[in-house]
């Protein structure tokens, strides 16, 4: 259990910061271990672009799924967009913003999240 702790730790600071397609969008998640039923929250903050016009954040694991699309006006958006997702039960999640133009995926990244099972399960 303290292996995965830690290979989940180490994805978030080296690899989660990472994002394909430049800076045009990153992630944080808070927290990134909490007890379940957890309530996360999603910062994605999208540099601004015209292509803009869809964000879509995603919150995924092997027993659980919830997705939220937020509908982007090119240049004119907003720059940072929370989503909170509540009731997340245990388990190893994958958190992924991706954000869509005209012509497809422009741009995406992922952190990993890690969700405890409560006390005494």
């Amino acid at each position: 259990m303290k292996r995965l702790f830690v290979v989940a730790l180490l994805f978030t600071f080296v690899v989660a910061p990472s994002v394909t397609g430049g800076q045009r969008i990153a992630i944080r998640v808070s927290p990134v271990v909490a007890m379940e039923p957890a309530a996360l929250t999603i910062r994605a903050t999208v540099e601004p672009s015209d292509e803009n016009r869809r964000l879509t954040v995603s919150v995924e694991s092997d027993d659980y799924r919830s997705s939220s699309d937020i509908p982007l006006e090119g240049r004119n958006a907003a720059r940072l967009n929370v989503v909170e997702v509540r009731d997340v039960p245990s388990g190893l999640y994958e958190i992924r913003a991706v954000v869509s133009g005209p012509m497809g995926t422009l741009a995406e990244t992922l952190q990993l999240v890690k969700i405890q099972p409560a006390r005494g399960r």
